[in-house]
């Protein structure tokens, strides 16, 4: 069943963020004037604008109860559903991320099965100053961003499972295939010890592995 959220609790949203409309407006990519509008009442927001605005707030720890409850999420972990979830997920470590100095570790990377709009948004990550590390199926050399940021996996170690550690988070990315278009689902759990624990694993499988040595990728991202 569709959910709709009405002004009010579109404006309490943005008080427990502490978010600024312009701020709202940014995220969803809608203009300041549409906000405004819809938060006056002016105006009630098409599905997909709507849509936009939910999809935000509840990626942010939003939650919103009937009739009008709107609430600080308290469990820690997180389900963004359906083939999109790896963008939202990077939408959230944008978010979490920018202007620390932490860097986004990431098991089971591949290069070949990134959608335009996931490139672009690893763009504007890049952009904003965050880091990366991967791992990598050993002799994968489909690679878009600096080679001493790969390191290889034992083919009979890898599965096109992504697994991603970002500040006290850790995410899973479940697939139904190969295809990124047929990812179900990510699952974000918020625990500093669990990412602690999964950042000293990575880093002694990334202390063991090789780098590779030439990219075969005609796209270069650094």
């Amino acid at each position: 069943m569709k959910s709709y959220i009405n002004a009010s609790q579109i404006r309490a949203a943005r008080a427990i963020l502490e978010w600024s409309q312009e701020d709202l407006a940014e995220r969803t990519a809608l203009s300041i004037t549409t906000i405004r509008k819809i938060e006056s009442g002016g105006i009630s927001p098409r599905d997909t604008t709507n849509d936009s605005i939910l999809a935000v707030l509840e990626d942010n720890g939003i939650e919103f109860t009937p009739p009008e409850g709107v609430n600080r999420r308290k469990n820690k972990i997180t389900v963004l559903d359906g083939a999109d979830s790896y963008l939202h997920l990077l939408n959230i470590i944008y978010e979490d991320m920018n202007g620390t100095e932490d860097t986004v570790l990431v098991w089971n990377a591949d290069n070949r099965v990134s959608p335009p709009e996931v490139i672009e948004q690893e763009k504007k990550m890049r952009d904003a100053g965050i880091r990366f590390r991967f791992l990598i199926e050993e002799h994968d050399t489909y690679l878009y961003f600096p080679l001493n940021e790969y390191r290889w996996i034992p083919k009979q170690y890898y599965r096109n499972n992504v697994q991603t550690v970002f500040g006290n988070k850790v995410a899973l990315s479940i697939h139904t295939s190969m295809a990124v278009k047929q990812l179900s689902a990510t699952l974000i759990i918020e625990s500093q010890p669990l990412a602690e624990s999964m950042r000293n694993t990575f880093n002694f499988i990334w202390d063991s592995c090789r780098q590779p040595t030439h990219s075969t990728s005609k796209l270069r991202i650094h």
